[in-house]
C-alpha cells in the first residue's frame, strides 16, 4: 500500500519534495493510516486536530491520541478545540455543515500563519460512493455526481485511491492505533444510512459496486471538466453586473441551447432548488415579473434580464420562540397561550389561530420566512406537500408569498402562519395540554 500510495500522489501531481503539507488527523483509521504512510514516505507535514466538543469523553480520547503518537514520533502538532453545538446554532447549521466550516477556516489560517502549501484530507474511495448517492438522493448536476475531487486549491486527498477494507487491513498489518467514532454506526446521519443500509444492497447486484460509482465519478468528474469550460464562457457571455446585481439575459438564454444546465450550476450555488430553476426556464418565455426566492436570494425576471440579488438581512431571519415567550411583535405580531384542557376544537378551523399539541412540540420554536423545498403535513391530509404548490393551490399571489412565514418545531413545519396548521401537532383526544397561537397583525 505504501508504494500504491506515493505512485497515487505523483502520478495525479498531488505532492513534491518542496511541499510543507498540513494533515487533518482526527484519530479515526483513515487519518491515522494516512499520518503513518506520510511518516514512512518522509514527507515534511506537520499534524492538525480538531476537537468539536460534540462526543464527550470520546472527543477528548481522539485528541490524547492524536496527541501521544505525534510526541512518539516527533511530528509537530497544532490542536484546537471547539464549541460546534454553539456555532451550529448560532450560525443556523446543521452540526455537519458547523463543524466543516469550524475545520477548513482554522486549516487555512494555519497555512497562512506557517506556510503549509498543501492540506491532506483522509477521505477514501468508499466516500467517493456514499458522496454520489448522497447528492443523487438529493438531486444534482454533474458536478455532484463528480464524487469528491483529489486536487481542490490547497485541499489534497491521496487515500481516493483505497477502499476502506484496504485501509482496515493495512491498519492491522502495521500495528496502527486509531480511535472508533461511535456516531458512526449511528443511522441518525444520511451519510450513514448510505454506508449501512444502501450500499450493502446495491453490494447484493454487485460486490464491486463502490470501486464501480468511484470510476464512474471519475469519468463523470473528466466530463465536467469539458462541460465547466463551457458554461465559464457561456457566462461571460450571458452575466453582466450592476453595482450588487447580477444580469442575466434573458435573449441570450433563448438563444442557447444548453440554457437549463447553465442556469441550473448557476443557481443551485445561490440556494436555489431544481423545481425553481425548473420554473425559471419556464418563464423565459413568459411575462415580466415573476419572482423567485431561495433562503438568501431573489431572481427576477424583468424585460431583458433576470435579476439576481440577495435579500436583505431581516428577510433572513429566525425568531426563536421559547415556552416561555407570551407574544412577539416582529417579524409577525403573535400571541402564545397555554391551556390546560382542550375545550376549544372551534378553533382549529381559524387559518389565523394554531391551536397544537403543547407537548409535540420541542422548544424553542422557530419563526422565519417559508423558504422552497419546504413541505409540510396539511391538516386533513397524511402524506406531505411542497408549500409552493400549497401555496399554488391556495392561489396567494406572488406578492403575498413573500411574506409567508413558517413555525416551525425541531425543523418540522408546525404552522404555515395564516394558512393552515400541520396534521401532526393536531390536538385529539389524546391531548392534555394545547398551545393557542393567534395573528395580531402582519
Amino acid at each position: 500500500m505504501q508504494s500504491r500510495f506515493i505512485d497515487f500522489a505523483l502520478s495525479n501531481n498531488l505532492l513534491h519534495s518542496d511541499d510543507k503539507i498540513l494533515l487533518g488527523v482526527s484519530g479515526g483509521i483513515d487519518s491515522m493510516v494516512m499520518l503513518n504512510l506520510f511518516y514512512k514516505a518522509g514527507f515534511n507535514f506537520s499534524v492538525a486536530h480538531c476537537n468539536f466538543s460534540l462526543r464527550g469523553n470520546e472527543s477528548d480520547g481522539d485528541e490524547h491520541l492524536v496527541i501521544d503518537v505525534c510526541r512518539e514520533k516527533g511530528i509537530k502538532l497544532h490542536r484546537i478545540k471547539f464549541e460546534t453545538g454553539r456555532y451550529a446554532i448560532d450560525n443556523k447549521l446543521s452540526i455537519q455543515v458547523a463543524a466543516r466550516d469550524l475545520r477548513y477556516r482554522w486549516f487555512n489560517s494555519l497555512c497562512d500563519e506557517h506556510g503549509y502549501n498543501k492540506i491532506a484530507i483522509a477521505h477514501n474511495r468508499d466516500d467517493v460512493a456514499e458522496t454520489v448517492i448522497f447528492n443523487l438522493s438529493r438531486g444534482t448536476g454533474l458536478k455532484g455526481l463528480s464524487g469528491i475531487k483529489v486536487v481542490n486549491g490547497r485541499v489534497i486527498r491521496p487515500l481516493l485511491a483505497f477502499s476502506r477494507n484496504e485501509i482496515v487491513d493495512y491498519a492491522k498489518e502495521n500495528q496502527i492505533h486509531f480511535r472508533d467514532d461511535s456516531s458512526n454506526s449511528s443511522v441518525k446521519y444520511a451519510r450513514n444510512r448510505i454506508r449501512h443500509n444502501v450500499l450493502p444492497e446495491l453490494e447484493k447486484l454487485n460486490p464491486s459496486v463502490k470501486k464501480s460509482i468511484a470510476e464512474t465519478a471519475s469519468h463523470i468528474h473528466e466530463a465536467w471538466n469539458l462541460v465547466e469550460n463551457y458554461l465559464l464562457k457561456l457566462k461571460e457571455k450571458v452575466v453582466t453586473f450592476e453595482n450588487e446585481k447580477v444580469l442575466y439575459s434573458i435573449q441570450l438564454l433563448l438563444n442557447e441551447r444548453y440554457c437549463k444546465l447553465f442556469l441550473l450550476e448557476e443557481l443551485v450555488p445561490y440556494g436555489f432548488s431544481h423545481d425553481s430553476i425548473e420554473q425559471v426556464v419556464e418563464s423565459l418565455q413568459s411575462q415580466p415579473g415573476k419572482i423567485f426566492y431561495s433562503s438568501t436570494h431573489q431572481l427576477l425576471r424583468d424585460r431583458k434580464h433576470f435579476v439576481l440579488t440577495e435579500k436583505h438581512k431581516e428577510e433572513q431571519s429566525v425568531v426563536k420562540i421559547d415556552k416561555d415567550c407570551k407574544s412577539i411583535n416582529n417579524p409577525v405580531s403573535l400571541k402564545f397561550d397555554l391551556v390546560d384542557r382542550p375545550d376549544v376544537l372551534d378553533l382549529i378551523n381559524d387559518p389565523f389561530v394554531a391551536t397544537l399539541d403543547y407537548d409535540k412540540l420541542i422548544f424553542p420554536l422557530e419563526l422565519r420566512l417559508w423558504q422552497p423545498g419546504d413541505r409540510f403535513m396539511p391538516f386533513g391530509m397524511n402524506q406531505f406537500k411542497k408549500i409552493s404548490d400549497f401555496l399554488i393551490d391556495k392561489k396567494v399571489s406572488l406578492v403575498d408569498k413573500e411574506k409567508v412565514y413558517v413555525l416551525i418545531s425541531n425543523d418540522d413545519i408546525v404552522w404555515v402562519v395564516g394558512y393552515r396548521i400541520d396534521n401532526r401537532f393536531k390536538i385529539t383526544e389524546n391531548t392534555k395540554r394545547l398551545m393557542i397561537s393567534r395573528v395580531v397583525s402582519y
